[in-house]
């Protein structure tokens, strides 16, 4: 079942990071109101998710398997 996310104009540069509970996150390194992330199921995923919004092929939002 696909997750779609939707984009924030101002995500700025995203990144993959790992988060306490060691899953695989694509995240814009803001904190509060203007944090954005996507929690990924491995690497290989999260790194084609940070591409795919760094060079804005998404169109306003995104789809996670």
């Amino acid at each position: 079942m696909p997750i779609y996310y939707k984009i924030p104009q101002n995500a700025g540069k995203v990144r993959v990071a790992m988060t306490a509970g060691k899953k695989f996150t694509v995240w814009n390194g803001k904190q509060g109101q203007h944090e954005f992330a996507i929690i990924c199921r491995d690497r290989k995923q999260a790194e084609e998710i940070c591409r795919k919004i760094n060079a804005k092929e998404h169109e306003g939002e995104i789809v996670v398997d």
